[in-house]
């Protein structure tokens, strides 16, 4: 559910003006060698600093509790800007 209500933001988060062109920026990311369903992706929102995974083979639970292999994003959480190069910033 929270995957398909992502989705749904993600979505309409697109829609709000053109001031928004490349507010998110995307990197592809190397699957597992032999590995089927690979295609996976780091997205970045450049403005407030949110980050997921997409992958077009992630576990997906229903609301009924059933679980399958699908697309599906995956929230990481929210970036932090430091206040030099190579500055360790903990979680």
């Amino acid at each position: 559910m929270r995957i398909v209500l992502l989705t749904a933001l993600l979505a309409m988060s697109g829609l709000s003006g053109a001031d928004d062109d490349g507010r998110y920026q995307a990197l592809p990311l190397a699957g597992v060698e032999g590995s089927k369903g690979s295609g996976r992706a780091f997205i970045l929102d450049t403005r407030e600093g949110h980050v997921w995974i997409w992958s077009e083979n992630e576990l997906v639970t229903a609301p009924d509790g059933s679980r399958r292999y699908g697309a599906g994003f995956v929230y990481q959480g929210r970036l932090r800007p430091g206040s030099r190069p190579g500055e360790f910033i903990a979680p």
